[in-house]
């Protein structure tokens, strides 16, 4: 039952993902230390003199970059594929193609510079030093000491160059040792004079301690300058572009990969405030427009105008231009005065708080489907205005929309990732949907947020209940209860949990499969008292009542168990067994057909579900239901005995129906009865007696004895 255990959570796969992820790239990290660990150690790596060869440290970084870069890249398609909504799965998008294009700019950036052909030569300009004045007394020696490479073995000195300055008049032997040894010697003996000496070999990396002696063999003084000409290491401009170059070429590829998924998710994305839109002002004036009710005009309006007035106060009309100006009207001696007008209110434009408080007030009156349509008009207008969210979340859970108000709370979160009233709800939604680890990252996010929370402390210690996590459960109870010692109902919780619940199933599945029956049934009596939803215990108490003979109790447990979990491969096996045995074919057949349908690679439900087809007479889906089974299965000798005996038994009844069919009143119904009760042989009705025939539902003495007659005149030609 163990086995089956494993299938009662649900959705796991994205957090599964990001552990193997975490455990991967971690593992990846550690042996690529490992590797430059090994590297330094090759090189002659030390601290004391410090030398640290980061050159190939760096190439070995980078390689192992590409490496991580790909396998994220392959991780995170994965976390898409599997994420729970398109919001998110565009959040996932648009983060790995925000990050992939910055890392491709550097990567390709630093490549090309690196690649440039005078790219080792400017390195090795601006890391040598200006020549290096040393005068030299007659018959005297001077010394320079230096280490190559460098302390971070980035770079070397690739010449020396000892040069005789205007004022020498000396005689100077140049000797070049490393760490004692001769190298190159030369000779300076004048102004002008150069000597070259390239000690050094390009390719080793290794510390060495490298001495120029000057020793004047003459009386005069000399004056020499002495330059040391250094170069990079030469794996930066060729191996390590190279793999810059590939680094930012994997980015690139995930940026391809990624930006069709983003551009499909995007209005998802939009909706759950991921995206920000703004509306035009044309449509800001529509929605003005159509969302205020035309005015009607007032008593004073609607009243003609007193004729003595007409001639002042005129409505203005649209005319056709005249060919010549209008001649000016004449001056009125006496103006009328005309009352003014009162000024027309502006039209009252809705906003997302406005919608929202209507919609409050809709959803408070039971119009929750108007209350909806009302928050969903303060979304279009502000996407990521929280109270809508919330608010739509509250409606669709008050409509039984459990799944679309889960979406909504989460909608809620990416918003407003604090949120406390989205956080309990969907915590609780989730607890009754029985997803129980979606609704411990729920808890978990609640407690992260206010450590102190009885409610959600208790709520965690229910969740890990339920995933049979009792130790930690117990833990949680016991924080509540530290907050609230006056909660009974903790402190029973507190008492359930201490129960050994692991250990009072195996005890009783022991007690169960040595024929201990009511040890048993009493032992898991004690589990469901405390857990009366423990599926193992149920489907154990159920075995326990059919092996002792208690079948309707059995299936009364099975039925419990299918009424909390309707998916369960053991309650279905074993509901289906018990009904066989009890005779019901089609209870027992719905429940085998079930079982395939969830478990098709199960050869024990294919060979059950041939088992019930046999019994019923349906041969052909007996054999189709074995054959399924030998696939699984091909050792099986117990389903190729069974095979073999349906076979030969379906031959030997085409043989004896022939001879059926000549007796009057034998039917096709009447053949498979006779069939069914084992009539399937000749020499079965040949021996048989009239009673037993009878026995068989439609058969008549009359028709048994013509049977018995039959049989017994062909006998002869039959053997």
């Amino acid at each position: 039952m163990s086995g089956y255990a494993k299938r009662l959570h649900g959705k796991d796969r994205l957090h599964r993902i990001v552990r193997i992820r975490t455990l991967t790239l971690g593992s990846l990290g550690g042996v690529t230390a490992l590797f430059i660990l090994a590297g330094f150690a090759a090189q002659g790596a030390s601290l004391k003199p410090l030398f640290l060869p980061l050159a190939g440290a760096i190439e070995i970084g980078l390689l192992m970059a590409v490496v991580a870069t790909a396998l994220a890249a392959y991780f995170r398609h994965l976390e898409i594929t599997h994420a729970a909504g398109d919001s998110h799965r565009f959040l996932l998008a648009r983060e790995g193609m925000v990050r992939a294009g910055w890392a491709a700019g550097v990567a390709f950036g630093i490549g090309v510079l690196l690649f440039l052909p005078t790219g080792a030569q400017v390195a090795g300009d601006l890391l040598s030093d200006a020549p290096l004045s040393v005068p030299v007394p007659g018959f005297e020696t001077r010394f320079m000491n230096f280490t190559s490479p460098d302390t971070l073995g980035l770079s070397f000195v690739r010449q020396i160059v000892v040069t005789g300055q205007p004022s020498s008049t000396g005689n100077v032997l140049v000797t070049v040792t490393r760490d004692g040894q001769g190298v190159a010697s030369g000779w300076v003996n004048g102004s002008g004079d150069r000597f070259v000496a390239s000690p050094i070999p390009e390719a080793a990396p290794r510390l060495a301690s490298w001495s120029i002696a000057m020793e004047n063999t003459l009386g005069g003084r000399a004056e020499v300058a002495v330059g040391l000409q250094k170069g990079a290491m030469p794996g930066l401009f060729t191996v390590v572009p190279f793999l810059l170059i590939l680094l930012g070429g994997v980015n690139v590829a995930w940026w391809f990969v990624a930006r069709p998924i983003r551009d499909r998710t995007k209005a998802a994305a939009v909706f759950a405030g991921g995206v920000e839109t703004k509306a035009s002002q044309d449509e800001r004036f529509y929605v003005e427009y159509a969302t205020t009710a035309a005015r009607a005009p007032t008593q004073e309006e609607a009243r003609p105008s007193h004729p003595a007035k007409a001639s002042v106060v005129q409505t203005p009309a649209i005319v056709a231009a005249p060919s010549r100006p209008p001649e000016p009207a004449p001056r009125p001696t006496e103006v009328a005065k005309v009352p003014a007008k009162p000024a027309t209110p502006r039209p009252k434009v809705d906003t997302p708080d406005a919608l929202v408080g209507r919609a409050e007030a809709l959803a408070g009156g039971g119009q929750l489907e108007a209350a909806l349509a009302s928050y969903d008009e303060a979304l279009r207008m502000k996407p990521a205005h929280v109270p809508a969210l919330l608010g739509r979340a509250a409606g669709l859970e008050r409509l039984g929309k459990k799944a679309e108000s889960i979406d909504a709370y989460r909608r809620v979160l990416v918003a407003d990732r604090r949120n406390d009233k989205a956080l309990a709800a969907l915590g609780s939604l989730l607890m009754g949907e029985r997803r129980w680890r979606e609704a411990l990252e729920a808890v978990d996010e609640t407690l992260r947020l206010r450590a102190h929370d009885g409610t959600a402390l208790e709520r965690k210690g229910d969740i890990l209940t339920n995933l049979g996590r009792r130790t930690e459960a117990l833990g949680a109870y016991n924080e509540a209860y530290d907050l609230d010692p006056s909660d009974d109902g903790l402190a029973q919780k507190i008492e359930e949990a201490r129960v050994d619940v692991p250990g009072l199933l195996s005890r009783a599945l022991i007690a169960s499969a040595s024929g201990k029956y009511a040890q048993a049934l009493r032992l898991f009596d004690d589990i469901l008292e405390i857990d009366p939803s423990n599926v193992n215990a149920l489907i154990g108490k159920a075995v326990a009542y059919r092996r002792s003979g208690q079948s309707m109790r059995a299936i009364n447990c099975l039925d419990l168990v299918l009424s909390i979990q309707p998916n369960n491969v053991a309650a279905l096996l074993n509901r289906g067994h018990i009904l066989k045995a009890e005779g019901d074919l089609d209870g027992a057949l719905e429940a085998f057909d079930t079982l395939v349908s969830l478990s098709s690679l199960d050869d024990e439900a294919w060979a059950a579900q041939g088992d019930v087809l046999a019994k019923m007479g349906r041969d052909d889906d007996a054999l189709r239901a074995y054959a399924e089974a030998l696939k699984l299965n091909p050792g099986d000798e117990l389903i190729h005995a069974k095979v073999r005996e349906l076979e030969e038994s379906r031959a030997m009844t085409a043989d004896v129906l022939q001879e059926i069919s000549k007796v009057k009143g034998i039917g096709p119904s009447r053949a498979k009865a006779l069939s069914d009760a084992g009539f399937k042989t000749a020499e079965h009705f040949e021996f048989a007696t009239v009673e037993e025939l009878t026995r068989v539902k439609g058969i008549t003495p009359k028709i048994a004895e013509d049977l018995i007659d039959h049989f017994q005149r062909i006998a002869p030609a039959v053997r």
